[in-house]
């Protein structure tokens, strides 16, 4: 009797799985000179259930490069083999985004999207130094109330992190982006590569164009995908790419009829909405997203205009903007936008490592950061300025180089990814900083937010590029067949 399908995929996974194990027992073929010591081991995505295996390993090294004899902490290594017993000789090495993300819990989410790269090379996943295994500068979470429940309050945020600094075993001055790289270029060494390829996504954009500068002659190529450029200051510009995503969702639901239809709502009535808030913060009726308790929520300006930032991150959630958004303006119901976005944004926080996070904007952005006319008068206002800011009044600042902010070039190709509705990391940010390396490519797509290598189109371009190792004959027709999210014609989610 045939096996029902349920059953066929259940045992596929089975083997799979059985098959992976085998393969780690049996002596995966790592470069000879290879002196970290790999064991089987579970990792876990913080916030939510999911979970996948790899081989894990540790590399100590000196939390302070300039004196190895002090103190010393530990990296956490994970590694995906290459399904071959002998994989080639350049791995994928992956950088997380945050800052404060963990490479190794990102590899739960980024298996399925790496499957092709990982055929015949190994990908190796380093928790930044600060995040995830590696002497993680986690805070704690006593005090903190969530992020939607109250108006921003600078001096409880004074008061976090001045509390989470107390509670560190660590010099967060050592925990800057080039420090981290050269971390990078010791675990490549003790694992015995010579040439790797780079792969980041968002802030590890930022991490791989530093590994680049500073060991151009390791890098062998580069996918970078929601580009940060170099010469920004991270949250800089975060309320006007805001703005400009959320103006395009706008814009893209009044050319689809049922959308146009169902929800005139528009991007000036929101901004109208959100300047009435400031002046009058209103207290509604809501059902706690994790409680299931009916609570008080006072609805503020930052409340609604973070809840939106945190919707507008995938063309997913950006298809339910206008429905959640018409409801809040037209109809004078912000509840299910602001449990939406609790859900997404209480995930999210789980995920980063806040102490790693300060360490490296304290450092490297707000001491350039500017407020200008232009970023206040912004959904998001000056509010996110101001957080930032007083988050990093009593945080030691590490030392950052003159040319840090420079832009970074080198020959070597480099596939960039942008998603054209980005509210992060827009477009222009990947071909300005294309322009910098002769040897490179811009794809867009359609639609999309950020970080879209999750894309079967472009997750399967870049797995073409690497293993190709060039630009050259790289089959790029399926980005203008990419499209957007249909937009949410009930709670309930797109017409079926």
């Amino acid at each position: 009797m045939a096996m029902p399908r349920r059953s066929q995929k259940a045992f596929r996974a089975l083997i799979a799985v059985l098959a992976f194990f085998c393969m780690t027992r049996t002596g995966h073929a790592l470069p000879e000179g290879n002196s970290i010591e790999f064991s089987n081991c579970t990792l876990s995505l913080p916030g939510t259930t999911l979970t996948t295996v790899a081989r894990c390993g540790w590399l100590e090294v000196p939390e302070n490069p300039a004196t190895p004899e002090g103190r010393r902490i530990r990296l956490h290594i994970a590694l995906a083999p290459a399904v071959v017993r002998v994989p080639k000789a350049d791995p994928l090495f992956f950088f997380a985004g945050g800052p404060g993300q963990s490479a190794s819990e990102s590899w739960v989410m980024l298996r399925p999207i790496l499957e092709k790269i990982r055929k015949d090379r190994d990908i190796v996943l380093v928790d930044q130094r600060g995040t995830g295994q590696s002497n993680p500068l986690k805070c704690p979470m006593e005090e903190q109330e969530d992020a939607l429940q109250t108006s921003v309050d600078l001096e409880l945020i004074r008061r976090l992190a001045r509390q989470c600094l107390d509670g560190l075993e660590a010099d967060p001055r050592m925990y800057t982006t080039t420090i981290a790289m050269g971390d990078i270029d010791l675990v490549r060494k003790a694992m015995g590569y010579d040439r790797i390829n780079l792969l980041g996504i968002s802030y590890g954009t930022r991490a791989a164009q530093v590994y680049l500068r500073h060991f151009p002659e390791q890098v062998r190529t580069v996918v970078l995908d929601s580009v940060v450029p170099m010469e920004l200051v991270l949250g800089q510009e975060h309320g006007l790419m805001l703005d400009r995503a959320v103006a395009q969702v706008f814009a893209d639901c009044a050319l689809d009829t049922d959308c146009r239809e169902r929800y005139p709502t528009g991007a000036a009535e929101l901004r109208e909405y959100i300047a009435g808030l400031r002046l009058q913060p209103r207290e509604i009726d809501f059902i706690h997203p994790y409680t299931g308790q009916e609570e008080k929520l006072m609805v503020t300006a930052e409340v609604l205009a973070f809840a939106i930032r945190f919707l507008s991150y995938s063309s997913q959630t950006q298809a339910m903007l206008p429905l959640l958004v018409h409801e809040a303006v037209s109809m004078n119901m912000p509840g299910r936008l602001a449990t939406q976005a609790m859900l997404i944004g209480g995930a999210l926080s789980e995920q980063i490592s806040r102490g790693m996070e300060l360490s490296v904007t304290c450092s490297e952005d707000v001491p350039y950061l500017k407020t200008d006319a232009a970023s206040a008068d912004t959904l998001l206002g000056a509010t996110f300025h101001e957080v930032l800011r007083a988050s990093c009044e009593s945080w030691p600042r590490g030392e950052v180089a003159q040319d840090f902010h420079a832009p970074v070039t080198a020959e070597v190709p480099v596939l960039l990814l942008s998603g054209a509705r980005d509210p992060v990391t827009p477009p222009a940010y990947a071909t300005d900083t294309a322009a910098h390396f002769p040897n490179s490519r811009v794809l867009i797509a359609p639609g999309q937010g950020h970080s879209v290598s999750t894309h079967p189109c472009l997750r399967d371009i870049a797995a073409a590029f690497i293993d190709k190792g060039s630009l050259q004959g790289l089959d790029t027709s399926c980005v203008s067949k990419i499209a957007p999210a249909p937009f949410f014609t009930s709670i309930l989610g797109p017409e079926p």
